[in-house]
């Protein structure tokens, strides 16, 4: 099995011209980690060959914002990419992180009216499920 690691940004709090925020992809046996996802990260995705809609696992390491800052748009780009009317089952994201998380995208999400068009699903570092977006932006 071959992995492929991919340096979005190492620009740690503040970024460059030439070092975005922290964000890292991981590509391995058909999966595609996103480790963190600092602001600037749907940019330096477009400038890589990897493709957002194929993130399938999302893990923010803490709350800080030069690690989470760009999760709300990423989301509402994967979003505005998936189309509603094909009738297919839609891959779920799983996204990991500390506690504060899940509010912290519920509250962006909420504030801006964004609607994603797709399963999102949280769930902390024990893997304990913290929020799923299908269910919990419907109400």
């Amino acid at each position: 099995m071959s992995m492929d690691m991919t340096f979005l940004g190492t620009g740690s709090a503040y970024p460059s011209p030439h070092r975005g925020a922290s964000a890292v992809v991981l590509r391995t046996g058909g999966e595609c980690w996103l480790f963190d996802c600092g602001e600037g990260t749907q940019t330096q995705l477009m400038k890589s060959q990897l493709r957002a809609g194929r993130i399938n696992k999302v893990f923010i390491s803490h709350l800080h914002g030069d690690h989470l800052f760009g999760l709300p748009g990423l989301l509402c780009t994967v979003s505005l990419n998936t189309n509603p009317d094909i009738q297919q089952s839609l891959k779920c994201v799983d996204i990991y992180g500390p506690l504060g998380l899940r509010k912290f995208l519920r509250v962006t999400l909420g504030l801006t009216g964004s609607q994603l068009l797709f399963p999102y699903a949280g769930r902390s570092k024990a893997n304990i499920l913290l929020f799923n977006f299908r269910t919990e932006l419907k109400t």
